[in-house]
């Protein structure tokens, strides 16, 4: 009866393992034909020399590294590199104050929370090309309600051309991304507050910690692991942001906002520089990977 029990509880495990199989099987190839074909074929792509997918008139098919030497060695490539990141690092890090600053408040008990959280939760589920003409519309030179306000605080003289102007468009397009950015920072922050025992703050209340170090002591350990979860997956999103963009400032003015997505959209259907623009996408696909690996020990350390 001894052994009986073993060999019964192996073939259990054994049936449970290939019923585990077959179900994530049909995830597994649902992968491969969404996200590993066209990634083989992007990256087939970035070491050919063509023009335009399905056409090999004026493009050779050969494998060629033209593309990566062209690619490090163009200043334009370099300059929306260096776009993105500023772009990416300075919304986030100001979305990410905001939505801490907020989830620290909606913790709280005070009159009106429900309707508090809902006002500024609101901006999230909204589209990217609704916000993006929210603010074109609001910081529009000519009739935006942006100077309107400006001009009856009698901090500006006359209207600013926003959209026209390099920094001025480059700062447009971080508000739009930090308005649009903010609320998901204060949904996930929020839910790790509330999975943080109030038995810690006690303990620390009654051994003399004051509100400052109660937050550096105990919160902010308690939400390593949320906010580097929601930093990589807001930055992920923001780095390879393209419609607000898009749409607010086109890349413009003088290529100002052009970004890494921008180029590589314009690379591909603007000048039909498919193999150019594949190795465009290959490079930002392993700067983001870079973060990816860079933030795993930090996922794996746990407060508890």
């Amino acid at each position: 009866m001894a052994k009986t029990l073993p060999i019964q509880k192996s073939r259990n495990e054994k049936k449970n393992h290939r019923m585990a199989l077959g179900f994530a099987l049909p995830a597994a190839l649902f992968s491969l034909i969404l996200i590993i074909y066209p990634l083989l074929t992007t990256i087939k792509l970035s070491f050919q020399d063509i023009k335009f997918i399905g056409s090999k008139t004026g493009s050779s098919t050969g494998f060629t590294t033209e593309n990566y030497e062209k690619l490090f060695t163009n200043t334009e490539f370099w300059d929306a590199l260096f776009r993105s990141f500023f772009y990416t690092f300075t919304s986030l890090a100001v979305a990410f104050l905001m939505g801490l600053g907020l989830a620290l408040l909606l913790n709280r008990k005070f009159r009106f929370q429900k309707l508090t959280r809902t006002l500024i939760l609101l901006a999230w589920p909204i589209p990217g090309v609704i916000v993006a003409l929210l603010f074109t519309w609001m910081f529009d030179g000519n009739y935006g309600i942006i100077n309107e306000i400006l001009k009856s605080l009698h901090i500006i003289d006359s209207n600013v051309k926003w959209l026209s102007g390099e920094a001025t468009a480059m700062a447009t397009v971080v508000l739009s991304t930090i308005w649009k950015s903010y609320p998901f920072f204060t949904l996930t922050l929020l839910a790790g507050l509330k999975g943080i025992s109030s038995d810690f703050y006690e303990a620390a209340a009654i051994d003399g910690a004051n509100a400052w170090q109660r937050f550096t002591k105990i919160t902010l350990p308690a939400l390593r692991s949320v906010i580097v979860t929601s930093l990589l997956l807001n930055g992920l999103w923001t780095f390879r942001n393209y419609d607000l963009i898009s749409n607010i400032t086109g890349g413009g003015p003088n290529q100002a906002t052009e970004t890494l997505p921008l180029l590589l959209y314009n690379q591909a259907f603007k000048y039909y520089n498919m193999g150019y623009a594949s190795a465009i996408g290959i490079v930002s696909l392993l700067v983001c990977s870079i973060f990816v690996i860079l933030a795993m020990p930090s996922l794996k350390k746990q407060f508890y």
